[in-house]
């Protein structure tokens, strides 16, 4: 079974040199995005007068994805920008799953810092996702789109976050995922990483 793709996300996001978590602030709300959007591929929730909504009450035998389902459930109301406050829950159980498998190790430093027991594969997927995004070759699939697009918003392939690329240099790519509410999750996501970056700016 492949990945989740916050999971893809969160390895990519790793720093190869220092073990540590790069763009910590934007990359937390893309994978909360992650999250939602591989529900939403799946079928598992819509976009409902701009907030998610279940299209059933069966789960999916996944912890992380099973409890954002219950959550929805017990909160159906939530706009999507109101999902995407309090995120580094995800980044730290998503860290947490990586050690326990055994996949990751944390490392001394600060902020926590991880090693990765096969780096090279993190890095090939950056690879990939940078031939995506510089338009070398197109996306193999929805899922693959997300990927690139959260990857860039958040900055995890190792440069500065750009969430407004999302729907402008990387518009093809963007409708290429092809599915509404996943859209509309990407959009979000990006939207409020810009926002909390202008506020990160206009604090300084």
């Amino acid at each position: 079974m492949p990945d989740r793709i916050a999971v893809d996300l969160l390895r990519m996001a790793r720093d190869p040199a220092t073990g540590r978590i790069r763009h910590r602030a934007a990359l937390d709300v893309s994978l909360r995005a992650a999250l939602f959007a591989e529900l939403a591929l799946h079928g598992k929730i819509v976009d409902e007068i701009n907030a998610p909504a279940l299209t059933s009450g069966e789960l999916t035998g996944d912890r992380i994805f099973d409890a954002i389902l219950r959550t929805i459930q017990e909160r159906p109301t939530v706009t999507w920008r109101r999902w995407f406050r309090h995120v580094s829950v995800d980044r730290a159980a998503l860290c947490a799953e990586l050690v326990d498998a055994g996949r990751w190790e944390p490392t001394r430093g600060w902020p926590a810092a991880f090693s990765d027991g096969k780096p090279e594969e993190a890095q090939a997927m950056a690879f990939e996702i940078q031939r995506v995004a510089r338009f070398d070759r197109a996306p193999r699939d929805s899922r693959e789109a997300v990927l690139t697009l959260l990857a860039i918003a958040s900055g995890a392939v190792g440069r500065r976050p750009r969430p407004v690329a999302v729907r402008r240099e990387l518009k093809s790519v963007f409708d290429a995922v092809n599915h509404h509410t996943t859209q509309k999750i990407v959009a979000t996501a990006a939207a409020v990483t810009r926002r909390n970056r202008r506020g990160l700016n206009a604090a300084r």
